[in-house]
């Protein structure tokens, strides 16, 4: 093991927004099995039907939830590491804070 990190924090991020088109997709995906079953002239077909859409829609919503903090577990990340990087560059790069004189009873000026 090397001890070193690296992270695209970009990749991270463009992760995160393609995930968001895929909650996007699927929260437009919404059937209308109504519109379906009017067209189906057995009944046991339009229950079957009905009974699928029903249950790929609390599918789909479980979906879109997990799916929704996976993007924004993406995001944090991306987030995280682009903060904890500019305040390194920051540390490392800005000059040295001075220490206030001290007088000769060891109390600061």
């Amino acid at each position: 093991m090397s001890g070193t990190l690296k992270l695209d924090t970009g990749d991270v991020a463009d992760a995160a927004r393609s995930i968001g088109t895929i909650v996007t997709n699927l929260e437009r995906a919404g059937s209308d099995s109504s519109e379906l079953a009017a067209m189906i002239p057995v009944p046991e077909l339009v229950r079957a039907v009905e009974d699928f859409a029903g249950k790929w829609d609390d599918r789909r919503r479980t979906l879109i939830e997990e799916i929704t903090a996976l993007k924004e577990q993406a995001a944090a990340v991306a987030e995280a590491f682009d903060s904890a990087d500019s305040s390194l560059v920051e540390a490392l790069t800005s000059p040295p804070q001075q220490s206030p004189t001290a007088r000769p009873d060891n109390t600061p000026v």
